[in-house]
């Protein structure tokens, strides 16, 4: 048994520069956002006659690639901090930290961030909030604040369970990390689970016209993340990361995108169904949308453990710079959606073909985003909550 209660320098920054690439992807997964019928904080870039239904079919298999890992990323990460914080600070003093770190950006994000992007962007041409007063805008909803939410329970959850069992945080490497057999299983599993909770249409629709809407779109999910929360949790006391088995990784990675390309390829073929026989299969692929979600948490495992086992050994080639960006990605993460919608009205209507305008939101939105956090840091008050 080894017995280590601090953290290498090495571990912190890999897992930093993880988190910078990961919210730079969900930037990316956001901005595609603005060029469907509902946009985004009232952004609608117009494409019509612009672009054929490939743009969409190929974005709307981009949004499913990106999510299938970002957020279980996310969460996993930030279950792999929460038992040594806790055995360091105490369930008291922990929760208090915590609500102030997760409280206010969460105010923040919600009354100033997105209640601003609205109305800047109910300003942008073909906005379908242009013609709505303003008591029926659909202000103070959470958006991409569910994140917070769900991290906040998933933590009084943890904290719950410390109380009830005592606090013993010793690391054990003795403990092997999971083998195949645990890791098919638990994918199985999920993966009805998720096509169970995917059926709950009604659910989520209802979901998505509240304040809760960000749950809507995620609420289907819970499930896999809370389970990559406590798995973070418990690979924290045996450093399962760092002891991950790289051809187990190098396997799983490879299922992982034939998945993706199979569900590429599904998407198209259905597509040149659609444009080639007039139906609506396109439209209501039922099969298809169960099949995805039953996949999700397969897809999850591969990339989730191969960029571990990448950026652990490769951590050197980028530096402190990454790392750096990993620490300013939790602001970044928070006000990007207002950064967004100014960017979008920035270079949306400017006449660019829409693929150049997707890539320049998402290079600028990254930069500026980063950029902002990063100089909002350098106020002391401000980097102790983000």
């Amino acid at each position: 048994m080894v017995v280590r209660l601090s953290m290498s320098h090495k571990r912190l920054l890999y897992l930093d520069q993880i988190k910078a690439v990961i919210v730079g992807l969900v930037i990316a997964l956001h901005v595609p956002v603005a060029f469907f019928p509902t946009g985004w904080s009232g952004v609608r870039i117009p494409i019509e006659g612009m672009v054929g239904e490939g743009f969409i079919g190929f974005f709307n298999w981009y949004i499913y690639a990106i999510n299938s890992f970002i957020m279980p990323m996310m969460f996993l990460i930030s279950g792999y901090f929460v038992p040594r914080s806790v055995h360091k600070k105490g369930v008291v003093q922990y929760l208090k930290n915590r609500s102030i770190r997760i409280g206010i950006p969460f105010v923040f994000g919600l009354f100033i961030v997105n209640n601003f992007s609205l109305l800047i962007g109910r300003l942008s041409p073909s906005s379908p909030l242009e013609f709505l007063s303003l008591s029926d805008i659909p202000f103070n909803r959470i958006g991409v604040l569910w994140f917070l939410l769900v991290l906040l329970v998933f933590d009084l959850i943890y904290c719950a369970w410390v109380k009830l069992r005592g606090d013993h945080y010793v690391v054990d490497t003795d403990i092997p990390a999971p083998t195949m057999h645990s890791w098919v299983i638990s994918a199985v599993v999920l993966g009805f689970i998720e096509v169970a909770m995917s059926t709950q249409t009604d659910l989520w629709a209802f979901l998505r016209s509240t304040t809760l809407n960000g749950l809507g779109f995620q609420g289907m999910h819970v499930f896999t993340y809370a389970f990559l929360f406590f798995i973070g949790c418990k690979a924290s006391f045996h450093h399962w990361f760092e002891r991950i088995d790289p051809h187990l990784v190098i396997k799983w990675f490879r299922l992982s995108m034939f998945l993706l390309l199979s569900q590429f390829g599904f998407s198209m073929v259905l597509l040149n169904m659609t444009l080639t026989f007039n139906t609506d299969i396109f439209k209501n692929p039922a099969s298809l949308i169960l099949f995805g979600q039953f996949i999700y948490p397969a897809i999850a495992w591969g990339v989730l453990s191969y960029l571990i086992m990448w950026f652990h050994r490769h951590e050197d080639c980028f530096g402190q710079w990454l790392s750096v960006a990993g620490s300013n990605s939790y602001g970044a993460y928070v006000i990007h959606p207002m950064v967004l919608v100014l960017v979008l009205m920035a270079v949306g209507f400017i006449g660019l073909n829409p693929w150049l305008t997707a890539l320049n939101a998402i290079v600028l939105t990254t930069l500026f985003s980063f950029g902002f956090a990063g100089l909002l840091r350098r106020f002391p008050v401000v980097a102790r909550i983000l």
